[in-house]
């Protein structure tokens, strides 16, 4: 018989739309959308008590509904999932230019409270795992579960634009400092002139794009990079389809640690060619692939010697085609991914 899931969403986030998508097609599912003023959300929540189902999911970025949905979960005694996906003290810092300590603490407390009272915890890599487990400091259900997608079939089509010449280069991303793009600025900016001269640079990135517009000019870098604050979803895939490398994530932050971004694995599943940052995450998800690039420290060194070899060797930019793809398939596919949550669903 199927479970009846309840489920509770306050994010279009693309790990949350995958996640409900494939439960809806397995199971009775009900979600619950948590948008609006804090208080009128909350007391909307209040019909849930008559509702019937068999667990709760909490999605990613929806902790604020926790509490009242443990009240409420009082009368009912059914299991709840709470999806961490990352620590939400991480993504405060990850996200606010000023840190306050009382909020930094308050975050902490209350995600450690959300972990004890949840039956069961996910998150996105086993190096978030360890960090969650390190702020209970003793074993719970945990289960990692990697951002995921279907396999990409896009139609090779000709970008009439494209001049063969140069190296095309992308890179997505909202999160300021796990991103890191004015590393990725810089990178380009170090290059020597034989180099730089060939590389067209594209960042799609909705948060901060005037201070980066303004970098780009005071570095006269217009004719190498190019910015998109947004795009739809077809012509983003077709951005990254038609791009030569992809550059990942090249923030300092714990976050930038423990995670792999979207872009990257959407980078993967159309076997592009990565440069990003060496940390844990990618050392664990991204490491033994040829497609794959670690920059270690100093990385204008590394970006320099990999840039001027990709460049210069046909046969290197071949040797490097499509192999990412590998990593992809191990990874990040949704089937392979998500069957641990029927799993973990079913065992309830």
């Amino acid at each position: 018989m199927k479970k009846k899931i309840l489920i509770v969403n306050s994010s279009n986030y693309i790990r949350n739309f995958s996640i409900n998508n494939y439960l809806k097609k397995k199971y009775f599912v009900k979600e619950i959308n948590f948008f609006g003023n804090f208080f009128i959300k909350n007391l909307k929540l209040l019909k849930i008590i008559f509702c019937k189902f068999d667990l709760i999911l909490i999605n990613w970025n929806t902790w604020s509904s926790f509490f009242t949905i443990f009240f409420i979960n009082l009368f009912k005694n059914k299991p709840i999932i709470y999806d961490a996906f990352t620590l939400i003290h991480e993504d405060y810092l990850d996200n606010t230019n000023k840190k306050n300590i009382f909020k930094n603490k308050l975050y902490k407390i209350i995600e450690k409270l959300i972990y004890l009272k949840s039956d069961i915890i996910l998150t996105d890599t086993e190096i978030h795992k360890k960090s969650i487990l390190k702020v209970l400091k003793f074993k719970k259900k945990i289960y990692s579960i990697n951002v995921s997608q279907k396999k990409l079939t896009l139609k090779n089509t000709k970008n009439k634009s494209k001049d063969k010449s140069k190296i095309y280069i992308v890179h997505a991303g909202a999160n300021r400092k796990a991103h890191n793009v004015l590393k990725i600025i810089n990178l380009i900016y170090k290059l020597p002139h034989n180099l730089k001269k060939k590389i067209n640079l594209t960042l799609i990135t909705p948060d901060y794009y005037s201070i980066y517009k303004k970098l780009v000019f005071k570095l006269k870098l217009e004719k190498n990079i190019s910015l998109i604050n947004f795009v739809n979803y077809s012509k983003y895939l077709n951005i990254i389809y038609h791009s030569d490398i992809c550059m990942g994530l090249f923030g300092k932050t714990k976050k930038a640690q423990s995670t792999i971004s979207n872009f990257i694995v959407t980078a993967t599943n159309l076997g592009k060619v990565i440069v990003t940052k060496e940390t844990l995450a990618s050392k664990k998800y991204l490491i033994d692939n040829p497609g794959v690039i670690l920059l270690k420290e100093p990385q204008e060194y590394y970006f320099l010697q990999f840039i001027n070899k990709y460049i210069s060797s046909l046969k290197y930019r071949k040797s490097l085609k499509n192999k990412s793809k590998k990593v992809y398939l191990n990874n990040f596919q949704i089937n392979k991914n998500y069957s641990k949550l029927d799993s973990i669903i079913n065992n309830i």
